[in-house]
């Protein structure tokens, strides 16, 4: 509100929405309600959805979403340039992979009439924004729980410098060639072609990174008072609200446990010391032990203490019953299928600084026994991402995605024989050799990979959700 995303005499989504959106209870979204309301933001009435009365003063020092622009003005560029890499790929990926033939194609998604009404108006109108409710039909389609959470956390970020471009200037309206793009979508769509697919969405993001930009550039010469915060910067919490410190614990232990740094046989800590050296509470820990009793990762003795396990088949099926375990698994699936996408153009943009004694580096830290190569490459590319906001979300995925679920399937744990060490080590191989797009390629293969091998096993124990993550090719991107 304060930023102008939501506008004076706006709804604000309902009570059920609001749940769902933030990861949070009834009683919490009405506590926010109540706070807002104390603050004069919003209206509410019993049975009515909440309305905005916040108006935005009309001076520019009082202007909370000018100064917020401005003072974001670095941190929202590089939101545009990580969308730009990203979006396209996401949803070329989508359209070509999920949306075309059987058993589905464009023609069912529930916005895809409508944006094909859009397509076909004879002028463009004054809306300036992408018509997303349409891509985010197509995101649905992958089957992940994460993306369209990414995908509206930056539409919010980066929607208040339209909204003050469209107040600046009110006459504006979409540009003939911004909406050339948008109105050729549904047939290039509905045609299959990949590359073209691709080119259309590339088009369209890298006008748009283009023109903010040009406004940003502008509005700062304006008003030079208000300087640009390098503090500020783009943040997307994957597990927002759905995230505990037992939990953190309990995939911090299986994935000691899987990568061998924990052999199974050997026992946990006490409990104190657990408590102590993680800086948690009693009952966080006994809770987190509780849990990896329940996945197999464990065998509590009264007495004697916890002993190590590794889970077998029979276990993994039996917790898949449980739905908080099902949803844990499907968005450990669907970080593997977004980093399958992602990886890609991240190793583009950081193979510029591998150099020779980077890459050196790298070997050595692969040569450690028991190193898990994969691993050391994604540290190696984050360590030279100078893009933020996709720095920060490869993190966040990275999170979601525990080696030591993987390599519990294999005996030796790291140490394993294992198709992903052999992708990995060619990835490193074509890095030496200075060949960027295979090195990007291989490492998009290793992500495919994790994510064809688990979900094949989950499907197999009955985990039929699983089948509607799809697989991506490395041709994305």
């Amino acid at each position: 509100m304060l930023s102008g995303c939501r506008q004076y005499g706006s709804p604000l989504p309902s009570l059920s929405r609001l749940c769902e959106t933030y990861h949070v209870g009834r009683r919490t979204a009405r506590d926010v309600l109540d706070a807002l309301r104390g603050e004069g933001l919003i209206h509410t009435e019993e049975r009515k959805t909440a309305v905005v009365i916040y108006r935005q003063p009309n001076s520019p020092e009082e202007n909370t979403a000018l100064r917020f622009v401005l003072q974001r003005k670095s941190s929202l560029i590089e939101v545009y340039e990580t969308m730009e890499l990203l979006i396209p790929s996401l949803l070329t990926f989508s359209a070509v992979h999920c949306c075309t033939g059987e058993p589905r194609s464009l023609r069912d998604l529930e916005h895809y009439s409508l944006f094909q009404k859009y397509a076909k108006k004879k002028k463009p109108n004054d809306d300036m924004g992408i018509p997303s409710v349409f891509f985010h039909d197509l995101l649905k389609e992958t089957g992940s729980l994460l993306l369209n959470d990414l995908y509206a956390s930056l539409e919010i970020y980066t929607r208040v410098p339209l909204i003050l471009m469209k107040e600046q200037f009110p006459a504006y309206k979409i540009s003939s060639n911004d909406y050339k793009i948008l109105s050729s979508i549904p047939l290039i769509l509905e045609s299959g072609r990949q590359e073209d697919v691709a080119s259309v969405f590339r088009e369209l993001y890298s006008h748009a990174t283009v023109l903010v930009r040009l406004y940003l550039d502008s509005l700062s010469s304006r008003f030079p008072d208000i300087p640009d915060d390098p503090e500020a910067v783009y943040t997307w919490q994957a597990q927002m609200g759905r995230d505990h410190f037992y939990m953190q614990l309990v995939r911090a232990l299986i994935d000691k446990i899987g990568t061998g740094a924990c052999p199974p046989g050997t026992r946990l800590p006490s409990e104190a010391a657990l408590s102590k050296s993680c800086r948690v509470s009693l009952s966080t820990v006994r809770k987190a032990l509780s849990t990896l009793n329940d996945l197999g990762f464990a065998r509590t003795e009264n007495g004697k203490g916890t002993v190590i396990c590794l889970q077998d088949n029979e276990t993994a099926f039996q917790c898949i019953k449980n739905p908080s375990y099902r949803r844990d698994t499907l968005l450990y699936l669907s970080a593997a299928q977004f980093m399958a996408i992602a990886v890609r153009p991240a190793a583009r943009l950081a193979f510029p600084r591998l150099n020779r004694e980077v890459q050196a580096q790298l070997g050595r830290e692969i040569s450690l026994p028991g190193s898990n190569p994969l691993a050391c490459i994604f540290r190696c590319i984050m360590d030279n991402l100078t893009l933020r906001p996709l720095k920060s979300i490869l993190a966040e995925t990275d999170q979601l995605l525990l080696w030591g679920y993987y390599f519990a399937f294999f005996e030796k744990g790291t140490e394993s024989s294992t198709p992903l060490h052999q992708l990995a080590a060619e990835a490193f191989h074509l890095l030496q050799q200075n060949d960027a797009e295979g090195f990007s390629r291989l490492l998009s293969l290793c992500y495919c990979h994790i994510l064809q091998f688990v979900r094949d096993f989950m499907i197999s124990g009955g985990l039929t959700e699983a089948k509607k993550i799809m697989v991506p090719y490395p041709e994305e991107g």
